[in-house]
Protein backbone atom coordinates (compact mmCIF):
# COMPACT_ATOMS: atom_id res chain seq x y z
CA UNK A 1 0.00 0.00 0.00
CA UNK A 2 1.56 3.53 -0.84
CA UNK A 3 1.29 6.15 1.19
CA UNK A 4 0.57 9.62 0.28
CA UNK A 5 3.89 11.30 1.18
CA UNK A 6 2.45 15.08 1.29
CA UNK A 7 1.61 15.77 -1.91
CA UNK A 8 -1.97 16.88 -1.34
CA UNK A 9 -0.84 19.76 0.70
CA UNK A 10 0.96 22.00 -1.38
CA UNK A 11 -1.54 24.92 -2.23
CA UNK A 12 -4.33 25.95 -4.19
CA UNK A 13 -3.73 24.57 -8.42
CA UNK A 14 -0.36 22.74 -7.26
CA UNK A 15 -2.07 19.03 -5.73
CA UNK A 16 0.27 16.72 -7.52
CA UNK A 17 -2.39 15.66 -9.57
CA UNK A 18 -1.12 16.00 -13.58
CA UNK A 19 -3.69 16.72 -16.22
CA UNK A 20 -3.61 14.71 -19.08
CA UNK A 21 -6.41 16.54 -21.59
CA UNK A 22 -8.12 19.51 -21.67
CA UNK A 23 -12.30 19.81 -22.89
CA UNK A 24 -12.91 23.15 -23.79
CA UNK A 25 -16.49 24.17 -25.15
CA UNK A 26 -17.86 26.97 -27.08
CA UNK A 27 -21.15 27.81 -29.48
CA UNK A 28 -20.85 27.02 -32.74
CA UNK A 29 -20.86 30.02 -35.30
CA UNK A 30 -23.60 28.59 -36.92
CA UNK A 31 -26.16 28.13 -34.09
CA UNK A 32 -29.25 30.09 -33.94
CA UNK A 33 -30.05 32.77 -31.80
CA UNK A 34 -32.00 31.45 -29.05
CA UNK A 35 -34.00 34.08 -28.34
CA UNK A 36 -34.08 35.91 -31.86
CA UNK A 37 -37.35 37.51 -32.37
CA UNK A 38 -38.35 37.04 -28.82
CA UNK A 39 -39.52 40.76 -27.81
CA UNK A 40 -40.60 41.50 -31.20
CA UNK A 41 -42.70 38.43 -31.89
CA UNK A 42 -43.14 37.06 -28.26
CA UNK A 43 -46.03 39.15 -26.73
CA UNK A 44 -48.09 39.36 -30.43
CA UNK A 45 -47.76 35.41 -29.91
CA UNK A 46 -48.77 35.27 -26.43
CA UNK A 47 -52.06 37.43 -27.31
CA UNK A 48 -53.12 35.48 -29.94
CA UNK A 49 -52.69 32.40 -28.10
CA UNK A 50 -54.39 33.71 -25.13
CA UNK A 51 -57.74 34.62 -27.69
CA UNK A 52 -57.87 31.03 -29.40
CA UNK A 53 -57.49 29.59 -25.91
CA UNK A 54 -59.73 32.14 -23.61
CA UNK A 55 -62.69 29.78 -23.90
CA UNK A 56 -61.16 26.30 -23.56
CA UNK A 57 -59.38 27.68 -20.20
CA UNK A 58 -62.60 30.04 -19.01
CA UNK A 59 -65.28 28.27 -18.78
CA UNK A 60 -63.80 25.14 -16.59
CA UNK A 61 -62.99 27.45 -14.51
CA UNK A 62 -66.41 29.42 -14.21
CA UNK A 63 -68.19 26.09 -13.53
CA UNK A 64 -65.44 25.62 -10.97
CA UNK A 65 -66.10 28.88 -9.03
CA UNK A 66 -69.67 28.32 -9.12
CA UNK A 67 -69.60 24.54 -7.54
CA UNK A 68 -67.12 26.46 -5.04
CA UNK A 69 -69.25 29.18 -4.47
CA UNK A 70 -72.67 26.52 -4.21
CA UNK A 71 -70.11 24.44 -1.75
CA UNK A 72 -69.69 27.35 0.48
CA UNK A 73 -72.73 28.62 0.79
CA UNK A 74 -74.21 25.06 1.36
CA UNK A 75 -71.69 24.74 3.98
CA UNK A 76 -72.26 28.25 5.79
CA UNK A 77 -76.27 26.95 5.75
CA UNK A 78 -75.51 23.58 6.96
CA UNK A 79 -73.49 25.32 10.43
CA UNK A 80 -76.13 27.75 10.96
CA UNK A 81 -78.26 26.58 14.07
CA UNK A 82 -81.86 26.23 13.72
CA UNK A 83 -84.18 28.23 15.45
CA UNK A 84 -87.26 26.62 15.19
CA UNK A 85 -85.26 22.98 16.90
CA UNK A 86 -85.25 25.24 20.48
CA UNK A 87 -88.22 27.74 20.78
CA UNK A 88 -89.78 25.39 23.31
CA UNK A 89 -86.51 25.03 25.39
CA UNK A 90 -86.78 27.02 28.64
Amino acid sequence: MKLTDGKMGKGFGTLGVKMTSQIQYQLSPFEQPPLKGYFQNGLVNVARRTREKFLYFTIPMVIGYMVYQYGETTNANLKRKNLKDYENDV
